[in-house]
């Protein structure tokens, strides 16, 4: 279990996770990019889905980038409901589903590392300003 969630003992383990989790949120943006840029779907338009799925990478970019700070909470809750909403929208069945289930895996686990650093960047964050002013 230590190997899924790992203790966050430091300021270091606080913006490693965060870090992680920015990073999953890249990989989700690049996915939903590429997911609005190949599939075709009969009832929208391809220009407007393709300016639906950018704006939508647009949110998931500027979320992760609060993330990334590892004080954005909120912003990480944000991102792991939208990746919730797209695994639940697009899974599919057959080996590639279960591929596509173990990527969303994946990114829902840094995902959930990055909600619980931001949690004790605060902590961890007075913590090193203390030491450093002493």
């Amino acid at each position: 279990m230590e190997k899924l969630f790992p203790e966050v003992t430091s300021f270091e383990d606080v913006m490693r996770l965060a870090r992680g989790g920015a990073f999953a949120g890249i990989l989700f943006a690049a996915l939903v990019l590429l997911d609005g840029m190949l599939d075709v779907s009969p009832m929208m338009q391809p220009g407007l889905q393709l300016a639906a799925s950018g704006a939508e990478t647009a949110l998931i970019l500027f979320l992760s980038w609060r993330v990334w700070s590892g004080r954005g909470f909120v912003s990480a809750i944000l991102l792991m409901a939208l990746l919730v909403l797209a695994t639940m929208s697009g899974l599919h069945g057959g080996a590639f589903g279960v591929a596509w289930m173990a990527a969303y895996f994946g990114l829902g686990l840094m995902m959930l590392n990055a909600i619980r650093a931001s949690l004790r960047h605060n902590i961890y964050s007075d913590e090193t300003s203390d030491a450093q002013a002493a």
